[in-house]
């Protein structure tokens, strides 16, 4: 899709919203980008010299500068820029010019720096009250580790993805990519949007606190709850049970096999072999099938593959390269791709926004300014004097100032795993009344990860992840396949004012569902729906689940030790990106149903959502050709950069040298001072990274690696301990900064859970904290609601459209003690 200047900005959920975006580098950029593809129009304040994302590159050949780097063109699109010098009076009193008419200042300066220039969140929000103030750092304004330096491979080790990616016989392994500083932007705008609509029911702004490290920390599943449930370290070789498999042009990702394999190899008489038709029968024969299967992709392409075994319903998906990416027909199909002209670099292709609105445009307008292009009128008011935005809250009786922000929302979930309970629990966290829909059956969270690894009667109501995501919801069980299940859940709709739905795309519309069946009921209605690879296109029918959408998002073809050498990431990255983004996206709609009085249809496909978090690699692509391949742990720009044996078992210290004067530090912390001036430069530290690395690995394995940390950031080296999932449950900043949430379950008793990853000052401070419900508890609540008799309720269990237990009780992944 190629975007003209204007892109119909009126029209967007967002339109009429004013940030001014002070912050430099990914997380910001991030965030305003976000903003800015929902309508939001962003002035970029940049310093003297511009962002720091104008100098971080990718660079096409011969084109390397402030205006033309890969990263800038991406996540500054859309923006208009003006530069200012916050350290000097002149600047200061330009950007009160501009607070005066802003909804929300974003900056990423850093503990203390914004107030040692008189604009801290007290001063700023003394003298602009409705203003939402949204900061982001690495670690937070507060805490134990709030002056620590870091750098990308710190970021993604004491977030704790790193420990358990990898070979357990090797060295753990990042993703490349700034993944932390996506995460963190994509919450710094979540967070913004979430105090935006609380400051429009109120009338008051207030400080939003976002770090990298807890913005990582809350986008886990299972990772933590196996240690604190189980008592179990997840490790490297702990993830999904999968088979990366070469075939005639690249490489094929599978899992989740059954004896339907043979179907897709032309060996329908096998499928029913006596042998196979016990589990245990069946995971005796498979490596001999698996083997099998190896030498019959060989020799066949990849999307030929997948599309045949995914007609069959099975998990089998392409290891896409970013190349592979651009040529995607479904992306093409779903108009991901934007063109966007640039006055210096020409028609420049942008990975799009993760949502498709029914009737809202989204994505970039105009490609990224040129520095201070927007100096004379940086609001943009000679284009558009006259944004039309939702006004105040109206004749509803105002909310009180801490009131949570969504106090009075109603929303139904019909969602599985991950993503959509993710969703909800935010919503539900900050208020909404959240209502989870199950079937009679018991899905995937309540299947798995129980307390102590016991499996008792009532395991339903003991699994981890489920009572992760579902706190402070309530539940009902409902049969929407029955006529009279799905005249409850459209009474529900018109009474509601948001649908989270979380399934295959093919699944509302079956059980006719429609956004158009439900807009007939409430035309306010918001529906939020997120499939694997969203509900259009040729790969719309596809099964996606969190581990073969790494594959379909770029993620695994660039992540391992060398190329060939592919892993993916141990968890599902794309579950947590897509849940967020669609939090975002709701409160976007809700937005512009202030404006309209209508509600939409989002669309949303985990496969974009991941794919935007291969922004770098795509850009790198798109401006020189080059297609990312796996590097185990090392930069391309920077060295030294690793992770590196310290003391214990399978314990790791990360360390990324940004600068000469931190290789000094280095040498010297380490005591071995004569290899700083023998590398006295990145390329010769490239170079000579085999050495420098068993230099450094020299010292560190005498030290455990939180003592090796202290020393390395005494000295001003960015370095954090690889994080394992024991550790993070006990680490002291997360716990000094109220990160966790307590809840008291009526059948576990006390559990600690991941917290929300904002903080804010004016607001409750943490997440509500009721326990995640019973199966099916509150059907008699919620049904009553609805003006179903004691008689209808009765009826209703006796022909199965509702009912208080499970009908059919599944085990998903039995308990490994140890």
């Amino acid at each position: 899709m190629s975007i003209g200047a204007g892109g119909g900005a009126l029209e967007r959920p967002l339109a009429g919203v004013r940030v001014v975006d002070a912050s430099e580098g990914v997380a910001g950029g991030y965030a305003s980008r976000l903003l800015a593809d929902l309508g939001a129009r962003v002035i970029k304040v940049e310093p003297p010299g511009g962002d720091a994302l104008r100098s971080m590159g990718p660079f096409a050949p011969g084109t390397a500068g402030p205006e033309a780097g890969g990263l800038h063109l991406a996540l500054n699109a859309g923006k208009r820029s003006i530069v200012l010098d916050l350290d000097r009076e002149d600047g200061r009193q330009r950007l009160d010019g501009l607070l005066a008419s802003a909804d929300v200042l974003l900056e990423s300066s850093g503990p203390g720096v914004m107030a040692s220039r008189g604009l801290s969140h007290e001063e700023l929000l003394r003298r602009f009250p409705a203003l939402v103030y949204a900061s982001h750092s690495a670690f937070g304004h507060d805490g134990p580790y709030a002056a620590r330096q870091t750098t990308e491979i710190v970021d993604y080790a004491m977030g704790g993805w790193m420990y358990f990616c990898g070979d357990p016989e090797r060295a753990p392994i990042m993703v490349h990519g700034r993944q932390g500083e996506l995460h963190a932007g994509m919450q710094l705008a979540a967070g913004a949007a979430a105090a935006l609509w609380h400051a429009r029911l109120t009338g008051r702004g207030q400080h939003v606190d976002v770090s990298t490290f807890e913005s990582l920390v809350s986008s886990h599943v299972f990772v933590l709850s196996v240690w604190s449930q189980e008592g179990l370290v997840k490790g490297r070789g702990d993830g999904t049970a999968a088979l990366i498999v070469p075939c005639s042009d690249g490489h094929l990702f599978a899992t989740r096999f059954t004896p339907e394999i043979f179907l897709l190899m032309g060996e329908p008489e096998r499928v029913d072999d006596p042998a196979f038709q016990t589990p245990e029968g069946w995971l005796d024969a498979l490596p001999e099938v698996l083997e099998r299967f190896t030498a019959w992709v060989s020799t066949r392409g990849k999307r030929e593959v997948a599309e045949q075994a995914q007609q069959l319903r099975m998990l089998v998906t392409p290891v896409q390269t970013v190349a592979d990416l651009a040529d995607s027909p479904q992306l093409a199909a779903r108009e991901f791709w934007r063109t966007v002209e640039h006055p210096l670099a020409g028609s420049v292709v942008l990975p799009g926004p993760p949502w498709r609105f029914s009737r809202s445009p989204s994505g970039p307008v105009r490609a990224a300014p040129l520095l201070d292009a927007d100096r004379a009128d940086p609001a943009g008011a000679a284009e558009d004097p006259g944004a039309d935005r939702p006004g105040p809250a109206g004749a509803a009786p105002p909310r009180p100032a801490r009131a949570a922000p969504f106090e009075g929302l109603r929303v139904i979930e019909v969602t599985n795993s991950w993503a959509g309970p993710l969703c909800g629990m935010y919503l539900a966290d900050l208020g909404a009344d959240v209502v989870a829909i199950e079937r009679s059956f018991t899905q995937p969270t309540r299947g798995q990860h129980f307390a102590g690894a016991q499996i008792w009667p009532h395991f339903y109501n003991r699994g981890a992840a489920w009572n992760q995501f579902n706190r402070n919801k309530r539940a009902i069980c409902l049969d929407l396949a029955s006529s009279e299940g799905r005249e409850i859940f459209l009474r529900m709709v018109e009474r509601s004012d948001v649908v989270l739905e979380n399934n295959s795309a093919r699944v509302f519309p079956n059980l006719g569902l429609s956004y158009e069946t439900l807009s007939e009921r409430n035309p306010r209605i918001i529906l939020c729906s997120m499939s694997g690879f969203g509900a259009t296109g040729p790969e719309a029918h596809h099964l996606g689940l969190g581990s073969n959408i790494e594959a379909a998002a770029g993620l695994i073809a660039r992540t391992g030790y060398a190329a060939g050498d592919f892993f993916a990431t141990g968890s599902f990255q794309a579950d947590p990106i897509t849940g967020t983004h669609a939090f975002l996206g709701v409160v976007a709609a809700l937005w512009e149903r202030e404006r309209s009085g209508r509600g939409q249809h989002l669309d949303m496909a985990l496969s974009e959502s991941g794919a935007l978090f291969a922004m770098e690699p795509v850009m790198d692509y798109r401006l020189t050709g080059h297609v990312a391949e796996p590097r185990g742990n090392r930069s391309l720009s920077i060295a030294p950069q690793g992770a590196y044996r310290s003391a214990g078992e399978d314990c790791w210290l990360a360390l990324g040298v940004e600068s000469d004067e931190q290789w000094r530090s280095l040498c010297a912390a380490i005591g071995r001072p004569e290899l700083g001036p023998r590398y006295p430069d990145v390329g010769a530290r490239l170079a000579a990274h085999d050495e420098i690395d068993a230099a450094i690995e020299e010292w560190s394995a005498a030290l455990d690696h939180n003592e090796a940390t202290r020393r390395l950031q005494a000295a001003g080296v960015p370095a954090g301990p690889v994080l394992a999932n024991w550790e993070l449950v006990a680490d002291p900043h997360l716990f000094r900064r109220g990160y966790w949430v307590d809840t008291v379950h009526p059948e576990i008793g006390f559990q600690r859970w991941e917290g929300i990853p904002w903080r804010f000052s004016g607001t409750p401070p943490g997440a509500r904290a009721d326990a995640a419900p019973l199966f099916a508890e509150h059907n008699d609540e919620v049904l009553r609601e609805l003006g179903v008799t004691d008689d209808e309720l009765s009826a209703l269990r006796e022909r199965n459209v509702s009912a208080d237990e499970p009908a059919q009780l599944r085990i998903f992944a039995r308990p490994t003690r140890r």
